[in-house]
């Protein structure tokens, strides 16, 4: 088993507390204590704190596109439906979040390189969902009410607030809703004929 470097721990553990905490909830000193590091050995690898957001939010947006791309387009509608819902609420009603979730909060006080990295894992994840609606709609009886691209904004929207909600509400119903509204714009699986 391969031990992370230095750097790959920052990562991580950055990773969690931003998902607690948020960006001002945790400082290089709490990084510090958890990796088993001084302060000093934070800023050799990342000068401000805004660079190891950039790299934590990089790092998050990557892993959570390779668990979209590993979802085979071919599987019917519904089928990608609940494995893409199991990726994105995996984590739902505990202590952490999702991380541009939580960043978004405060998006006004990041720079512009973290901003455009959260922008690119939205769209990320439109995209997908655009594509998704856009195959099911030919398997569908009736047309869909809005455009592939408009039901994904409102789809990944809702789900992100549904997200945010099981941490204030701590219930995942606004998330359930919206993972039923989703699985509901999927069309009904064919029963095999048996010959």
């Amino acid at each position: 088993m391969k031990t992370r470097s230095v750097r790959e721990e920052l990562v991580e553990h950055a990773l969690v507390l931003i998902r607690r905490r948020g960006f001002n909830g945790f400082s290089y000193r709490d990084l510090a204590e958890l990796v088993g590091v001084k302060t000093s050995s934070i800023h050799y690898y990342f000068p401000s704190k805004d660079d190891l957001v950039l790299e934590a939010v990089r790092e998050y947006r990557a892993r959570k596109q390779a668990r979209l791309d590993a979802i085979d387009a071919s599987l019917p509608p519904a089928e990608q439906v609940r494995q893409y819902l199991a990726l994105l609420c995996a984590g739902a009603g505990t202590d952490q979040a999702c991380l541009v979730g939580m960043l978004a909060a405060d998006v006004l006080m990041l720079p512009e390189s973290v901003r455009s990295v959260m922008r690119d894992f939205v769209r990320i994840h439109e995209q997908w969902l655009a594509r998704l609606f856009e195959r099911a709609a030919a398997q569908r009886q009736a047309p869909y009410p809005a455009s592939p691209q408009q039901l994904a904004q409102v789809v990944f929207g809702a789900l992100q607030n549904g997200l945010i909600s099981a941490r204030l509400f701590g219930t995942t119903d606004r998330l359930d809703a919206a993972a039923a509204m989703l699985s509901s714009l999927m069309p009904a699986e064919q029963a095999l004929a048996v010959a």
